[in-house]
């Protein structure tokens, strides 16, 4: 896993267990943020993305920055790559994170997003 790629994951933590899109935001512990469809309800941490922001998004979409995820080790060994995030993408996120930080989202995994995302555009 790298920081700031795209990966397809297939999870059971879906309902129903489905491929998600994923972007990483901790190699180490392997953290992500979830691709989604809608924006969560409590329109919490949600950037919007059009398709144009990755080759791996078919429509506009939603990167959920209220939480992170982890998946198991079986998840994660069938993960499928789908290249890394832009600059400009990566430089999106760090802004909604610094300006807006989402209240859902632990202090702890707020900073370890911004700092390891913030390379990717610096």
């Amino acid at each position: 896993m790298n920081v700031g790629h795209v990966y397809v994951i297939h999870t059971a933590l879906a309902r129903p267990p489905k491929d998600k899109l994923t972007v990483c935001i901790c190699a180490t512990d392997n953290l992500f943020f979830w691709i989604n469809t809608n924006p969560q309800r409590h329109n919490i941490g949600q950037l919007a993305l059009v398709a144009a922001d990755h080759g791996a998004l078919k429509h506009d979409c939603f990167l959920d920055c209220s939480r992170v995820t982890t998946f198991s080790q079986h998840e994660l060994d069938a993960a499928q790559p789908r290249g890394s995030i832009s600059a400009a993408l990566a430089q999106r996120i760090v802004a909604l994170l610094e300006n807006d930080p989402p209240k859902t989202l632990p202090p702890r995994f707020l900073k370890l997003a911004i700092d390891n995302i913030t390379p990717l555009f610096r």
